[in-house]
């Protein structure tokens, strides 16, 4: 890990811890309404979203309002690495997991090439699509076998000029955030 990454990631950590609850609401509300209309993501049958904690954009509710509209969701289960893992009740099926990340209870696995988007967590991102993760590598390490169009979603202040990457980083393809999605393909 280079130091760049390290140090921005304790800035980004620390944006992040700053955020009023109802800020990230309304980020969350706002960043699904620009995810909606995304052809790439409307689209999509199947699809492979992040647990969001902290003041992540929130996940939890899109996921239930997927789940209501009849799409197949899978979230990450760890088992020695992330996969994906299909529920079918959100409320039902999770439970405290790794990294204290809500995960699925049983875990129902999925192809990694099913899902047809990827919804990605990240500390911040840049219009190239460059990923700053949490460190730990294991999401990429997912994210290395997706076939189906990645997605980040994240909060306007966590798109940046440059993102430090290495040659084992996965790009994503879209960012959306509070007020705008970024087409990181071009």
């Amino acid at each position: 890990m280079t130091a760049s990454k390290s140090i921005l990631r304790e800035q980004m950590r620390a944006r992040l811890a700053g955020l009023p609850a109802d800020e990230v609401r309304r980020h969350s509300a706002a960043a699904w309404e620009q995810l909606a209309v995304l052809p790439a993501f409307a689209g999509a049958r199947a699809v492979m979203a992040y647990v969001s904690t902290d003041r992540e954009i929130e996940t939890h509710g899109l996921i239930r309002q997927l789940l209501a509209m009849g799409r197949q969701v899978c979230v990450p289960a760890f088992v020695g690495e992330y996969v994906p893992a299909e529920i079918r009740d959100f409320d039902a099926e999770m439970t405290q997991g790794q990294f204290d990340i809500l995960e699925p209870r049983s875990v129902r696995r999925v192809p990694v090439e099913t899902p047809e988007a990827w919804l990605v967590p990240g500390l911040a991102f840049d219009v190239s699509g460059n990923r700053l993760g949490r460190g730990r590598g294991f999401f990429d390490a997912l994210l290395r076998a997706a076939r189906g169009v990645k997605i980040a979603l994240a909060h306007d202040f966590q798109l940046l000029d440059e993102v430090p990457a290495d040659a084992q980083d996965v790009r994503v393809d879209f960012i959306v955030t509070e007020s705008r999605v970024v087409n990181c393909k071009g």
